[in-house]
């Protein structure tokens, strides 16, 4: 029976930053992903532009997920993708725990879900899943797809916005409709998107979906007030729907807010020894809800779990310019740059 130093439940950034830590830290890790790539919630949006990452030029998701799953790899951890976490069970000396894609035995864990298993929210009108080979979409991954094409967004959040702010540069038109009286987004967002040439309908939702004449892509979008939109596609942005059925079964365990989120002390800290948690799945006072802020925490998790497998070991692990372990990786860099 193979056991780990620790095991990382969630691939997305907070999980990808605590593989690289804690094999810093020295110790053995594997990682589980439940989606088929690693990266979380940065695939979703790949094109979208990230300023707000110290010391990082702005630069497009896509690229920000590559480098770090890049940096994720630099101690060789084991890494599972389309692996489901089922349950945790704590033993003496080990946690086991079972996945759909087998059982895997290690001495921490840092739980790095996110907020679970996210799948889009789905417009409920009978008959739309049929559209979403055409037209109907959940995620934009490339935007160039909207060129010259009249696109109506249903939505009024951050993502909804940002679609919108960058399509409008390239469609033919853009229809956003939103069923409050106010778009729900950060207020510089919001000022952006008005000076845009995008046609803002509030308090209106979708009712119904008109097919072309083959049937087989959406033609019109008619509201609830019996407009209807003439459309080449169809985006929806109505949030996530997550599912972290591992966390539910141990609910007697862990401390959860009314969001269903894991509340944590100092930071990390999870009510069963040898647990540690980071990033959006977790909640703590004054807690920074940025991709920034989710490496301190998952340091802090590894740092954790590194003290309890040896209380002997440093608090923290030392910089990177004064660590021995990079000193024959930066004489390659040095010679490549």
């Amino acid at each position: 029976m193979k056991i780990s130093d620790t095991l990382i439940i969630g691939g997305g950034p907070a999980g990808l930053y605590a593989s690289f830590y804690a094999g810093l830290r020295g110790m053995s890790v594997q990682i589980i992903e439940h989606h088929p790539e690693l990266g979380g919630k940065l695939n979703i949006y790949p094109e979208k532009i990230i300023w707000d990452i110290g010391g990082i030029p702005p630069a497009p998701a896509s690229d920000i997920k590559n480098n770090m799953v890049e940096q994720a790899k630099t101690f060789n951890p084991e890494i599972y993708v389309s692996t489901t976490c089922e349950t945790i069970t704590r033993h003496d000396d080990h946690f086991e725990t079972i996945t759909d894609n087998g059982t895997f035995y290690s001495r921490t864990i840092i739980i790095a879900s996110g907020r679970g298993i996210f799948t889009p929210t789905r417009l409920e009108i009978e008959g739309a899943d049929k559209f979403e080979m055409s037209n109907l979409h959940y995620t934009v991954k490339r935007f160039a797809r909207f060129k010259d094409r009249h696109v109506l967004i249903s939505g009024g959040g951050n993502t909804a916005i940002d679609w919108a702010a960058e399509i409008a540069e390239i469609a033919a038109s853009v229809t956003m409709v939103c069923r409050s009286d106010a778009m729900r987004g950060h207020e510089a967002m919001v000022g952006e998107l008005h000076k845009k040439d995008i046609d803002i309908q509030f308090n209106k939702c979708i009712d119904h979906l008109t097919p072309n004449e083959e049937g087989n892509a959406i033609e019109y979008v008619v509201l609830d007030d019996g407009s209807q939109v003439a459309v080449d596609d169809v985006l929806v942005s109505h949030g996530y729907e997550s599912n972290c059925a591992f966390l539910e079964a141990m609910e007697d365990e862990f401390d959860f807010n009314e969001y269903q989120m894991l509340k944590t002390e100092h930071m990390v800290n999870t009510p069963v020894p040898g647990i540690y948690a980071c990033g959006d799945q977790v909640e703590y006072d004054n807690k920074v809800r940025l991709i920034a802020g989710c490496f301190t925490e998952a340091a802090q998790a590894a740092n954790h779990a590194k003290l309890f497998l040896d209380e002997d070991a440093l608090a923290e692990g030392m910089v990177s310019s004064h660590n021995e372990v990079f000193a024959e990786k930066n004489k390659e860099l040095m010679k490549k740059m």
